[in-house]
């Protein structure tokens, strides 16, 4: 079998352990004993039992390479899913229910489900020289080019404020540097719009010795400067006048694939905000250790945001995050670079450009035409959206940090790992003609990013070809063969057909138009047909499957296919399309089939309302039905381009009445990919900040039960939604695990603020080896929304006993029995009742409790210290007990918390502990019982308000640093360490909607 080859079955997405900012040290199974033996293993390599099904775990001989894509395993060749890295970065680990795990003779590293080449072919650490002659005739070249140095002269402000000066968001509570490059024109007297560059995933500490923290970097080590690696880019905005700052995320690089549940997007996101706090400090005068000369030189009014590698979907994240904030910045511009998209995040309101490189050995699949694919019809938003395919480019040639000729430390060709053994013809290192040297390619990167910001920040139309599609270039970009295919704004577009929903369209002779998504072989089938089956993973960027997303449909379109030179495919225009005239041009996008050798083509032809028609061929218009090079994965990639037709050449028909476009065949057989038909004129749109609702997953634990049921999952909308808002959820369980794989489209009508998923529990009745396992459910692929807390994790409690290594172990408490999930996620706070507000030290007080769930453990604890008094069982929902006040308490206010283990909810009472020595009051009898309340009518109902009681509550809000959640955080802190056997224990608290 072809390494990259689709194989007929898959086994279950491995996502019972961790992906949810677990140490991987309480998910790693303990050593194998008699009691719980390896049940497979080889040289490398072992399967253990495991609560949910099996671990499987791979040791490295070295360190897991710094690699944007994300690390899995693969079992005989088929993708197991997600793993784990260890801290030391020699092993990988994931959890999988599937059976047939154990009749596998191998497991090997791979990447986002691929197998691993980079032992084939060893790094290239020169620089590569240009070959001749050249393989496509370039387009248009503008006159303007955004590399030219501009009219100011450059000065650099660095700064470093430590290296762990920051907590980072998401990612196990590490902290992080807060270290960069200011660059920012010198004579320019006004403020400057500020262009942020986030570098990737790439090789933090470099040199001898062990660091088993990971970050900072050990003594005898080099902290590689990353940051560092887009001077040309920074100085070529800067002499146009823009500050560009170039940020470092070396600890977050260190951490995520081991503590981070996305990989690292939100502690990227939420980094790239942090900074630009820091710089409107420093832009104010208020921030130490910034030079004052920067002291009002940012106008952080206008932002533009460039992430390479996984900073790619963290400036996605970041743009996401910043629509969230009470005062956010205004974003008017995105550029991910060579990114990755694990999750399929749909970003509005914000001009984007992704930028692919052909050659990629690193991102090999293009996930970040995700980015464009998802976003283009979810918000019905006005900004341009392009797709920037720069052939024969690597992944990490964009930054000189990571180019060996430049920084040889740590660095090397990406695409090396992909010539296995030897050289490509089309992307390899040294025979590929198309292949750009490293120094091609970082001037043809510079050229498109400045444009980009120039353009979009700073309204320099002259730029617009560059990303409207019409394949015209800058000189400074050489030789490079660039394809864009782009999604005009609203406002600049009058679309005919978007054929991603099947009907609409007829056929004519022997052709057969079907819509379709996806490539085959989902873990979940989709309704729709597949698109692609013969070809594998890295081919199909539009329909990928994602790390966190696996069975969500990706990029429907339209596949059109002939058997005979007859066959048409008619689309009719409706009414309000007829009249081109105020447009520029007749647009579409399209391939050529994954059936297609070397390519094809399409006679179009337009069709007036007086029948009169005008045809021409595609191939008159470009090289877009011409198959893209190479012959085997991880290339001959099929990747939509445009078709561009003026309408000021459609003399032959009326285009104020077209009525009809049809695509007929010109060969014997053969097929398309279309999407998109639209009357467009190439614009940037209106950027603007999202004003939408955001959405969240809920975090819920529920009792395992004895046999196949389901359990609730919340989905949160921060607040009601004018129109209807789209959400798609995996439930990433394992087949034969806890918790199965479930996918569910969820829709918010509007007002609606909370919807509720079921996803599919199989219990039994045996004790198990971990006390919990924990799955995540993901929200992605958003519509009419941002993303708010997208990561929820639905936790299973073993509730038969716990063994491991032949000796019991105590369960987790009681979780209870989960209410409706969105009652429970948005549950009225709850009631604690206390019969004497004035307590002494080590007087006994009797406290009554409701909201809780039933049979529920409920902990009691004197949270001003904190004391832990007990834990008792909600049997009803309600409880009613006595508790005594430590005798060491101080004298004073305090406060009395009940937390609910399994719901989450809390409740509060405010008391006051009074010295005993104190004068006692004349109106109280000193014969009192101490434990008695003069006014309490001790035959109260448990859950009411006794007389003269303080009585107060709070729900435990999701997430947030709030009164219900101070106690569960360390309590879920410390039961995290607990390493039960195979699984990890884990109790988090339910995300909170966001307001957004």
């Amino acid at each position: 079998m072809h390494p990259y080859q689709r194989t007929p079955r898959r086994l279950g997405i491995a996502a019972a352990l961790c992906l949810l900012a677990v140490p991987l040290t309480a998910v790693v199974p303990a050593a194998a004993t008699p009691q719980n033996p390896v049940t497979r293993s080889g040289d490398n390599w072992s399967i253990e039992a495991a609560a949910g099904g099996y671990v499987v775990t791979l040791d490295l001989e070295s360190p897991l390479p710094m690699r944007a894509a994300s690390p899995s395993l693969l079992a005989d060749g088929i993708d197991l899913g997600p793993a784990i890295e260890s801290a030391d970065g020699l092993s990988l680990s994931l959890v999988t229910g599937d059976p047939d795990v154990l009749k596998t003779d191998s497991i090997e590293l791979g990447w986002d489900g691929a197998p691993d080449a980079v032992a084939a072919a060893p790094s290239r650490a020169r620089s590569l020289a240009p070959d001749t002659p050249e393989t496509a005739a370039l387009g248009r070249i503008i006159d303007a080019d955004p590399s030219a140095p501009g009219a100011f002269s450059v000065a650099r402000a660095d700064y470093d404020l430590g290296d762990e000066a920051i907590a980072l968001a998401g990612i196990g509570g590490i902290r992080g540097e807060l270290t960069g490059a200011v660059y920012y024109p010198r004579e320019k007297t006004d403020a400057s719009p500020v262009v942020l560059l986030l570098h990737g995933r790439h090789t933090s500490c470099a040199g001898s010795g062990a660091n088993p923290n990971r970050w900072p970097c050990g003594p005898t080590q080099t902290n590689i400067p990353s940051y560092r690696g887009y001077d040309d880019t920074a100085n070529a905005l800067a002499s146009n006048g823009y500050a560009v700052v170039s940020i470092a995320a070396n600890a977050i690089n260190s951490n995520d694939n081991q503590l981070a549940a996305d990989r690292g997007a939100l502690a990227r996101g939420q980094l790239v905000l942090d900074s630009l706090d820091l710089l409107a400090r420093a832009n104010a005068g208020t921030q130490p250790g910034l030079d004052p000369a920067l002291i009002g030189r940012l106008d952080l009014g206008h932002v533009g945001l460039m992430g390479h590698s996984r900073g790619g979907d963290g400036v996605v994240r970041a743009a996401l995050l910043n629509a969230t904030r009470a005062e956010p910045y205004n974003i008017e511009a995105v550029l991910p670079l060579a990114p990755t998209d694990f999750g399929r995040m749909t970003l509005p309101d914000v001009p984007t450009a992704v930028i692919l490189p052909y050659c990629d050995g690193d991102v090999s699949n293009l996930q970040g035409q995700h980015f464009i694919d998802d976003s283009r019809y979810a918000f019905g938003d006005s900004v341009l959206r392009s797709s920037v395919l720069i052939m024969g480019t690597n992944h990490n040639y964009f930054n000189t940090i990571w180019t060996p000729s430049i920084y040889p430390t740590s660095s090397s060709d990406d695409w090396a790992a992909q010539d296995r053994p030897q050289a490509n013809p089309d992307c390899g290192s040294a025979q590929a003609p198309a292949r750009l040297s490293d120094t091609e390619q970082r001037a043809a990167g510079t050229a498109y990013m400045s444009a980009f910001f120039r353009l979009t920040m700073g309204g320099d139309t002259r730029f617009l070809p560059l990303f409207d599609g019409s394949s015209a270039t800058v000189a400074s970009a050489g030789r490079a063969d660039v394809r864009v295919t782009a999604h005009q704004p609203a406002e600049n577009r009058t679309d005919i057909a978007r054929l991603t929903t099947p009907g609409g369209v007829t056929t004519a002779g022997a052709a057969r138009a079907q819509t379709c998504a996806s490539l085959s072989e989902r873990p979940v089938a989709g309704t729709l047909p597949y698109c692609a089956s013969a070809l594998g993973s890295a081919q199909v960027p539009h329909w990928t499957p994602a790390t966190y997303a696996p069975s969500v449909a990706a990029s429907p379109m339209l596949r059109f296919t002939w058997s005979a030179a007859n066959g048409e495919l008619r689309i009719p225009v409706p009414a309000a399309a007829r009249d081109a005239s105020s447009r520029q041009n007749l647009s579409l996008a399209i391939a050529p089939d994954e059936s297609v050798v070397g390519g094809t083509d399409l006679r179009v032809s337009v069709l007036d309302g007086a029948g009169k028609t005008q045809s021409l061929l595609v191939s008159s218009l470009g090289n877009a039905l011409q198959v893209l090079p190479g012959t085997a994965a991880p290339l001959r990639k099929v990747l939509l381009q445009n078709v561009l037709i003026p309408v000021a050449e459609l003399s032959e028909v009326n285009i104020a009445d077209l009525r009809e476009i049809r695509l007929g065949a010109t060969t014997p057989a053969g097929g398309v990919y279309v999407s998109d038909v639209a009357l467009t004129t190439p614009g940037v749109g209106t950027a603007k900040t999202s004003a939408r609702p955001s959405v969240s997953v809920a975090d819920t634990i529920v009792e395992e039960g004895n046999g196949p049921a389901t359990a609730g999952v919340a989905v949160l909308l921060s607040r009601a939604s004018t129109v209807p808002v789209v959400a798609e959820l995996s439930g990433l369980g394992a087949t034969g695990g806890r918790m199965g794989l479930s996918l569910d489209t969820v829709t918010f009508a509007p007002g609606e603020t909370c919807k509720a998923i079921s996803v599919p529990l199989y219990g039994d009745s045996a004790p198990g080896t971990a006390a919990s396992v924990s799955y995540p459910v993901v929200a992605s692929v958003l519509q009419n929304a941002t993303m708010g807390q997208p990561y929820g994790a639905l936790t299973v409690r073993e509730d038969d006993g716990v063994i491991v290594a032949g000796t019991a172990r105590d369960s987790l408490p009681p979780v209870g029995v989960q209410g409706d999930a969105c009652a429970e996620a948005t549950a009225a706070p709850g009631t604690l009742a206390v019969s004497a507000a004035d307590p002494r030290p080590g007087q006994s007080l009797n406290l009554s409790g409701s909201g809780f769930r039933v049979g529920e453990a409920v902990t009691l604890s004197l949270h001003s210290d904190p004391v832990e008094l007990g834990t008792l069982i909600s049997a009803d929902g309600g409880f009613a007990a006595p508790v005594t006040i430590p005798a060491d308490t101080a004298f004073g206010a305090h406060e009395l918390r009940a937390v609910g283990y399994g719901s989450g909810f809390a409740a509060s009472a405010a008391i006051g502990v009074v010295d005993p020595d104190a004068v006692i009051d004349p109106g109280t009898d000193p014969g009192t019982d101490p434990g008695t309340d003069p006014g309490t009518d001790p035959g109260a109902t448990p859950g009411t308000t006794p007389t003269g009681a303080a009585t107060a509550g709070t729900a435990a809000p999701a997430g947030l640093s709030t009164t219900g959640g101070d106690l569960l955080a360390p309590l879920a802190a410390a039961l995290v360490l607990l390493a039960l056997g195979a699984g990890a224990l884990i109790l988090r608290r339910r995300p909170a909607a966001e307001e957004g």
